[in-house]
């Protein structure tokens, strides 16, 4: 499966990365300038760099990839999206439309762009698969009765 990793900063786009990796995954990875470890792109064959402000590029770059599935990893400090940043026109169009300027609203809103233009955000677990727990016991040897008791308490509290 071909995906899209949009990067921001901290260890979790390289971990999902590597997982890809081991998962078979090909990735074309989109990092922010500001925020995104140039360690990305050596995880990857496919790396383009793009300032946070850059809507439209990101757009752009997905479907030059030809990229439908894509995933988020990493922090981006939003504040700067309101304060520091240009933003290009569609980024822009999209602020001044937000009723509230927070990050659920901002996330949210890029979001329904991008299902709009064909790109659907997944999960990013969808590349994390390796390192997520399993259910069931993770132990040689599951919980006795008295243990099991123990654990059903601890989920009530």
């Amino acid at each position: 499966m071909r995906y899209g990793l949009i990067a921001g900063n901290g260890r979790f786009p390289l971990l999902a990365l590597e997982s890809a990796r081991r998962l078979g995954h090909e990735v074309t990875v989109v990092a922010i300038e500001e925020e995104a470890s140039r360690e990305v792109e050596s995880l990857t064959a496919r790396c383009h760099w793009i300032s946070l402000g850059e809507l439209s590029r990101l757009i752009e770059i997905l479907k030059q990839e030809a990229i439908t599935e894509v995933v988020m990893a990493g922090q981006v400090k939003h504040a700067k999206i309101f304060s520091s940043i240009r933003p290009d026109w569609r980024l822009a169009k999209l602020l001044m439309a937000l009723p509230s300027k927070n990050t659920d609203g901002l996330i949210g809103g890029v979001v329904r762009i991008l299902e709009d233009e064909g790109i659907h955000l997944r999960d990013s677990t969808v590349l994390l698969k390796p390192l997520l727990a399993t259910e069931g016991a993770m132990t040689r040897r599951k919980p006795d009765k008295d243990e099991d008791g123990d654990i059903r308490y601890g989920r009530r509290v």
